[in-house]
């Protein structure tokens, strides 16, 4: 590794393009509502099977009138975005698009859509429900991600603030039965 890239690791990379809770931050709200995927830099922060680049893709088909690729599409989206206990940061950056799609989109896939956004901002667990598991951010910040070099803490991080800034979208939800217990 250069030296000079990590001096100061990764405290010097806050609040620089290389911190994907600028980058999340940094998704207007038009883009958000649009959805105007082209300006989300998906490309800067890869998922744990490569580049984030068909993110949108997936969102798309997620979304759409197609309840069976919707449903196929969640479940990559749940491969790259949280797979075994792991969060990306990319993962934050579909937050937003997450939130959307489950406040509007297939109600049999709500449930499984907002528990894909709870795991995204929620540190590897390995099975701990407590409440100090669940509120904990990273078991040890200076652990990173895959080939970003981000570190997990940040994703998590902000994938929180993401959820935070639309919690308008939730609340309608909090009334909504599932469907699947609804029979």
């Amino acid at each position: 590794m250069d030296d000079d890239l990590w001096a100061g690791w990764p405290e010097r990379w806050a609040d620089s393009d290389r911190d994907v809770r600028t980058s999340a931050a940094a998704i207007s709200r038009h883009a958000k509502g649009g959805p105007r995927y082209d300006e989300v830099p998906w490309q800067r922060f890869p998922h744990f099977y490569g580049p984030g680049e068909e993110i949108p893709g997936l969102l798309t088909t997620l979304a759409s009138e197609d309840a069976g690729a919707a449903d196929g599409a969640l479940r990559r989206l749940w491969m790259n975005l949280h797979h075994q206990g792991g969060t990306t940061a990319v993962g934050a950056l579909a937050v937003p698009f997450l939130l959307r799609i489950a406040a509007s989109g297939h109600s049999g896939l709500r449930a499984r859509t907002l528990r894909l956004v709870a795991e995204i901002g929620r540190c590897q667990h390995m099975g701990d429900g407590s409440r100090d598991g669940l509120l904990q951010v990273a078991e040890e910040p200076s652990v990173v991600e895959g080939g970003t070099m981000c570190p997990v803490d940040w994703a998590i991080q902000a994938a929180r603030q993401a959820v935070t800034d639309d919690l308008r979208l939730l609340l309608p939800l909090l009334s909504d039965p599932d469907p699947r217990f609804a029979q």
